[in-house]
């Protein structure tokens, strides 16, 4: 038994735990996007209904429907390509390394348009790979479209839905093995026992990119794509002001789509995923050959992949003088010294707006966790979809809603209104990154053993003192793993700092790496920066690899989930 499993009795600091989660809830999400909600749906010019002022206007009509279209798409086509390479892990029982599966989680820390700047720089006019191929036409992928944008999303997510099948079908694994052993045909195997364990890491990573594309701005506006619906709302806002009725509108029908796509998934969701635990294998009865190769040929291939994908960047971070040239003819070291020279702000900037927002997201993440431990199957139920249905909102949506509800209110700390100020930007982070962070605390707090809990309450410990001395000290790798992941989802949210950052002196890394990248001369700057937080997120993951295995000794059920040996 677990803490988890535990209801205690009510208490007074239960109740002003909840209090204040109430509070941040409502004053930074619910109230915020309900007013912008009803104000979309009952504000118009000229006395005419909301949805008569959208289907009066054909761009926000085929906005929504290009948006819509490309999200399903990249969905879809992530989904195609990772589908098939899981069966092929799963059917031969390659186990990959955990550093492996913590770099399919690369995406949710880099920007993708990112990926969209290195195609450039390889196959664009006069560059690289553009000069070696161009007599199969004009490669520069400016000229691809909403194509391009489906091809881009999908690219840059693919290794996150890959990550998640492997995870959910992971469990059974060797079981299968075991009955191919006793003469179970690899069809049926896969037919009932791989798409079944696969359906849920499937719907969810086929949600996430739908849900990624809808409220991605940066990567069409890097490509030249207007007619989404982030880009239309983003030009709207810079155009009208926040205040704007079919701003509203839009954000409204954003908000709408991506709520119902997540209640779509539901059904299919309500399973949980299979992280692979070793204490549920069974004894091996038969001995197989593994192909290790096969695994060694995957992996690598995926690796040389990205390398080649991600190659404009970090060659464009290094390039001195690069025109008309497969190669730069120079190299130099000059722009990562601009980069220490010039953009120190902007990682002031992020580790104080990401830092504030984690920390938020580890705290109310390790309340909603007891939270939703201690109460009644039916309420866990509703809690746990509900606190994982806050992915369902736009970062774009979310800004906007900011931007109307904070209009004009100041504090005296700040002595200007906070719509203006960089307040707002931390406080939409930890909207965006709780799901992440309450899911993560979950899992830290069923790793302490409730007999541990009982042993202290026998030795009459008050409740502070087995929180601070027991029950934190057993979670501290899982609320750094919250803090971690909330941190990096944070980072790379581009569509809400580039709404609510009020200059550029404070704009975060993610948003000086899109402002250097769309300029020239600024470019060489952009790609080092981008570097910089890719070489630190890599070097953070194979960090927490070496501690998990050298220094993490407790058999506690976090350790299994996420560090099950093979």
């Amino acid at each position: 038994m677990t803490l988890q499993s535990r209801t205690l009795a009510p208490s007074k600091g239960r109740s002003l735990q909840l209090g204040l989660l109430l509070i941040y809830l409502s004053v930074f999400l619910v109230l915020p996007v309900g007013t912008m909600m009803v104000q979309g749906l009952t504000r118009g010019n000229q006395a005419e209904l909301p949805l008569t002022l959208v289907a009066l206007n054909p761009l926000v009509v085929e906005s929504l429907m290009n948006s819509l279209a490309t999200a399903c798409a990249s969905a879809v086509l992530a989904a195609s390509l990772a589908l098939p390479l899981a069966m092929v892990l799963w059917r031969f029982g390659v186990h990959t390394p955990l550093f492996v599966n913590l770099c399919g989680f690369l995406p949710l820390f880099v920007p993708p348009f990112v990926l969209v700047v290195s195609l450039q720089t390889l196959l664009g006019r006069g560059t690289a790979l553009g000069m070696l191929l161009q007599y199969l036409g004009d490669m520069d992928p400016v000229f691809w479209g909403l194509p391009g944008v489906a091809v881009v999303e999908a690219l840059h997510y693919f290794p996150l839905i890959l990550v998640t099948l492997i995870m959910t079908t992971s469990a059974h694994q060797q079981q299968a093995h075991e009955a191919a052993a006793l003469g179970v045909g690899w069809s049926q195997l896969v037919r009932r026992i791989f798409f079944p364990l696969s359906m849920p890491g499937l719907t969810f990573g086929m949600l996430l990119i739908f849900l990624k594309t809808m409220d991605d701005l940066a990567t069409p506006l890097t490509l030249g794509v207007h007619n989404l619906l982030a880009p239309q709302l983003f030009l709207r806002v810079s155009t009208y002001g926040a205040t704007d009725p079919i701003s509203s509108l839009m954000a409204t029908m954003l908000i709408v789509v991506s709520v119902l796509a997540w209640f779509a998934s539901l059904g299919l969701l309500q399973r949980q995923f299979a992280f692979r635990d070793a204490s549920i294998d069974l004894p091996m009865h038969h001995r197989y050959n593994r192909p290790l190769w096969i695994g060694f040929v995957v992996v690598g291939g995926l690796f040389l992949l990205y390398a080649i994908c991600y190659a404009g960047v970090l060659l464009t971070s290094f390039a001195r003088i690069w025109s008309y040239s497969v190669l730069p003819t120079s190299f130099a070291i000059t722009h990562y010294l601009s980069v220490f020279d010039a953009e120190r702000g902007s990682f002031f900037n992020t580790l104080v707006y990401c830092g504030f927002a984690a920390v938020l997201d580890v705290g109310i993440g390790y309340m909603m966790a007891r939270a939703i431990a201690r109460t009644t199957a039916t309420r866990k139920k509703w809690l746990t979809w509900g606190t994982a249905g806050l992915l369902s909102v736009p970062g774009v949506a979310l800004a906007i809603a900011y931007l109307q509800f904070f209009h004009g209110f100041s504090l005296p700390l700040f002595k200007q209104p906070l719509d203006v100020t960089w307040f707002l930007l931390p406080m939409a982070f930890s909207v965006k990154g709780l799901p992440f962070a309450i899911q993560a605390c979950r899992i830290a707090l069923s790793s302490v053993p409730a007999n541990y809990i009982d042993a202290a309450n026998i030795s009459g410990v008050g409740r502070f003192s087995i929180t601070a001395k027991i029950v934190l000290p057993m979670m501290a790798y899982g609320l750094l793993m919250a803090f971690m992941i909330s941190f990096g989802v944070a980072a790379v949210d581009l569509s809400t700092a580039m709404l609510l950052v009020p200059s550029e002196s404070n704009a975060p890394v993610s948003y000086s790496i899109y402002l250097n990248m769309q300029s020239t001369t600024g470019s060489g700057v952009g790609a080092a920066l981008a570097m910089l937080l890719l070489g630190l997120v890599v070097l953070v993951m194979g960090s927490l690899v070496f501690w998990m295995r050298k220094r993490w000794k407790t058999a506690s059920n976090f350790r299994k989930y996420v560090l099950a040996r093979h």
